[in-house]
């Protein structure tokens, strides 16, 4: 019986596996199911998976976003096999299981233009030609009058890929090379390992005249097999051999000649296969032609190897690019000071947990001197939080300066943002308009944390918790309530997301709203001095553990003396 599970790939719980044991076993949101995935995005109940015999099937439960596997939509139920990557919103799992790769791990890549059609062929009683065991570096084997021709068209292919620094350079100048030792080929393939999902993945290919009608054909018994005994194999007469005689794919095709090699890499792991197949009866390949691919293979594997270290390495710095434009964008966005408000100071702080984040924070000047001070939280991390801030910090500084009533305005925000599509996701939001006139703030909370509001004493308390309504994107049509707060001399405010109350120490212990409290009723000039006194406990509580989320603060607070800010 095969041991069966699922291995999160993403998240804080990376490299956790879940077993499957339960002949059902959910997957979602919901604390009740067995494998939890706490992502807003993910449906309460998102994907079950069921044990059927020496079975794994996985089916989507007409979740909001849908089940990926492999990188494809799940539509039904699907059987499970070793390696596949399920992809739940943003959260990754692979399948892991004890049973031996199958020819159903070749697929055709999603670059190619062609889909897969596949055929399995009962490789019982196979007839194979020749064999060759890796490493195989050595022409010794090859004879005949186009013995020089061939190790001069070897030579040259050697400096081809030799010179060859990307993958797109290296697989078709291989190919081209591969043709010209071998003119008899009238297909020819390169797949390549995915590093992730194990499979074999078409990653270049090169026909002779006319492509063959309808999908591309693959033999793929015949890869499995070399995968399998890390030999080189020819059949010299694919109709007449017994492993392709179930196999109506290789028939279909008239390949008389097939020789498929394996590309070993420098670890002694198999990280592809190179495959050549002749419809000409009358020039079928010969052993030392299969000596001679081999050769080819056990010198090509460095540079495919090289060639993928190179195109890694060119993918992490463009994504590296990526991200500090996108956090070049996003700080963009955000104040680049506080605002100068005449009788009160002004303090903030923000810091992503990730070099892009989901936290928004934010001045809207309004009519009559007020100052709109607004704080949200979007659900999630990354570059998808981030994008959704971005569309949300519009519509808050366009509501806000179009609707004078705050409550009404929130209001106008939810509908904007449940009407974006954002699926599951959510943002937490805080208005508190300023009156300095009337030294009076307005505040409307959307499931956001509690404003606190510290008095000239130092008494410390959260404001408007009991007429806060429901985050954004959870009811279009939810009403929002405001309160009116007055704020004497020497009083201040703190405005703050959970990456502040919810940082962790070594113990995994939450800071809180309680010693924020504590810290917050402290003596303080100003303030920055408030601000700064909280962050630093912050970062005293944290002791250099790794942040989970996004840090934002603001605090405002009016001058003792109601002399403007410095």
């Amino acid at each position: 019986m095969p041991h069966r599970s699922l291995e999160l790939q993403t998240g804080p719980h990376k490299g956790e596996r879940h077993r499957i044991v339960k002949d059902r076993t959910v997957i979602g949101r919901h604390p009740a199911c067995e494998i939890v995935l706490d992502v807003s995005a993910v449906s309460r109940q998102h994907a079950v998976v069921t044990r059927q015999g020496s079975e794994t099937v996985i089916e989507d439960l007409r979740s909001r976003n849908g089940t990926f596997v492999n990188g494809k939509q799940l539509i039904g139920k699907r059987v499970l096999f070793e390696g596949d990557e399920v992809l739940i919103c943003d959260q990754k799992l692979v399948f892991w299981s004890n049973t031996p790769l199958s020819a159903d791990r070749v697929e055709i890549g999603a670059d190619t233009g062609f889909l897969p059609d596949y055929e399995e062929s009962d490789a019982s009683g196979s007839k194979i030609i020749s064999q060759v065991e890796l490493p195989h570096h050595t022409l010794d084997e090859a004879s005949g009058p186009d013995v020089s021709a061939r190790l001069r068209a070897i030579l040259g292919l050697n400096r081809a890929i030799g010179g060859s620094l990307s993958l797109d350079e290296v697989l078709p100048r291989l190919l081209d090379g591969m043709f010209d030792i071998f003119p008899q080929a009238d297909r020819g393939f390169v797949l390549l390992v995915d590093p992730t999902s194990k499979r074999l993945v078409l990653r270049a290919r090169k026909l002779k005249g006319q492509p063959e009608p309808g999908p591309l054909r693959l033999s793929l018994s015949l890869m499995d097999g070399v995968v399998r005994s890390r030999r080189a194999i020819l059949s010299a007469d694919v109709s007449a051999d017994s492993r392709f005689s179930a196999n109506q794919s290789v028939v279909d095709c008239r390949i008389r000649s097939v020789m498929c090699v394996p590309v070993v890499g420098a670890g002694g792991e198999v990280i592809g296969v190179l495959q050549l197949d002749s419809s000409d009866v009358r020039r079928d390949f010969r052993k030392e032609d299969l000596a001679v691919l081999a050769g080819i293979a056990g010198q090509a594997a460095q540079s495919i190897g090289q060639a993928l270290v190179y195109d890694e390495r060119l993918g992490q710095e463009q994504l590296k690019r990526d991200l500090e434009l996108a956090h070049r964008v996003q700080q963009g966005l955000l104040p680049s000071r506080p605002p100068r408000i005449e009788g009160y100071e002004v303090f903030d702080f923000y810091e992503p947990a990730q070099q892009i984040g989901g936290d928004f924070f934010g001045y809207v000047p309004l009519p009559d001197g007020r100052m709109a001070i607004v704080l949200a939280d979007v659900s999630g991390k990354g570059v998808s939080a981030a994008l959704v801030m971005a569309t949300l910090s519009a519509d808050v500084r366009y509501c806000l300066a179009m609707e004078p009533n705050v409550a009404e305005a929130v209001a106008r925000i939810n509908n904007s943002f449940c009407r974006g599509g954002w699926d599951d996701r959510f943002a937490t939001l805080v208005v508190a308009v300023l009156d300095p006139r009337m030294h009076r703030f307005t505040i409307v909370n959307a499931g956001h944390l509690p404003v606190m509001l510290r008095d000239a004493a130092g008494g410390v308390r959260p404001l408007g918790m009991e007429e806060a309504g429901l985050p954004l994107g959870v009811e279009p049509d939810q009403a929002y309530a405001a309160i009116d707060v007055d704020i004497a001399p020497g009083e201040s405010i703190a405005l703050f997301t959970d990456g502040i109350s919810e940082a962790m120490d070594h113990e995994q212990k939450t800071y809180g709203l309680g010693r924020l409290a504590r810290v917050l009723a402290g003596p303080a000039k100003n303030a920055e001095e408030t601000g700064r006194r909280i962050l630093g406990d912050v970062e005293k509580h944290a002791a250099g553990q790794m942040r989970s989320d996004d840090m934002c603060l603001v605090c405002v607070g009016r001058s003792a003396k109601g002399s403007p800010s410095a």
